[in-house]
């Protein structure tokens, strides 16, 4: 908004030095007595002082980013090029979807320099840490400087997936457990959730270090992109805790789309056209 102001107010200037002379030319009186007024010089410098400079500090302006806030999880939803190059480096106007400790995810943009050989890591559909300003929570930056830890990561994680319905139970013990292998020995598909995820029956058979085996039944609802992963006959990594010996978490490889699910839905990530 300041930047527009001062180039609004660049523009009357250099209105004012070019038509007051025609002006007074055209109502009978001296335009070259204008032109050597006292004040036609400031204003005519004033004009274009301000409207060179508003592009120098929009440039400025766009530089600055959110360094520090709480940290956040953005689902890149759509990038651009702005034009703007630092050191050869393109700025992106990057749109993501933010999600936070305790809140609906919401949408949200911000300005980028970012590496040529990062490109990669910045296509829409990818996941990012963020921080996000505590009076302000519409500005976020991008976490430059692993402010935003792997622990933090998780645990949004975490609360997103008891958001679709992961019981508390399964993530304590992901967060405390000890990582073993089961073996899956029968799977019965129970039907589809609410949530278009799969209800699954489970008999996994899991040893413990102690040479101890065990038997577990236990129901959970899964990704559709996890079924391969979980056939009779499989091994699997799992998350076992003695504070719940007939329950385990497992430990399938995430994908992109379950991600993308998790912080802000698939048609999040959907590009404008």
């Amino acid at each position: 908004m300041m930047i527009k102001i001062l180039t609004t107010t660049g523009i009357l200037c250099l209105m004012a030095v070019l038509f007051l002379p025609l002006y007074a030319n055209f109502t009978g009186g001296d335009a070259f007595s204008v032109i050597h007024t006292s004040w036609y010089k400031p204003l005519l410098y004033t004009g274009f002082g301000l409207v060179c400079i508003s592009p120098i500090l929009s440039t400025i302006f766009s530089l600055r980013t959110v360094t520090s806030g709480e940290p956040a999880v953005g689902l890149i939803r759509h990038i651009q090029q702005t034009g703007t190059y630092i050191n050869e480096q393109p700025q992106l106007l990057i749109e993501v979807m933010v999600t936070r400790h305790g809140q609906e995810p919401y949408p949200a943009s911000f300005k980028a320099i970012i590496p040529q050989t990062a490109m990669p890591q910045f296509q829409p559909g990818s996941v990012i840490p963020l921080l996000v300003s505590a009076k302000h929570p519409s500005q976020v930056g991008l976490d430059r400087n692993g402010q935003v830890s792997q622990h933090d990561m998780q645990s949004l994680l975490n609360e997103q997936m008891i958001r679709q319905g992961v019981d508390p139970e399964t993530i304590e013990i992901a967060r405390h457990g000890e990582q073993l292998y089961a073996k899956v020995l029968d799977v019965v598909h129970l039907g589809n959730t609410h949530n278009g995820k799969l209800s699954l029956q489970f008999t996994l058979s899991l040893t413990r270090p102690n040479g101890e085996t065990r038997t577990i039944h236990t129901q959970k609802d899964i990704f559709e992109s996890n079924l391969s992963q979980l056939q009779q006959g499989h091994i699997i990594r799992v998350m076992y805790s003695d504070q719940y010996p007939d329950d385990v978490a497992l430990m399938l490889s995430t994908g992109e789309q379950d991600l993308q699910r998790a912080f802000g839905g698939t048609d999040a990530t959907t590009k404008r056209g």
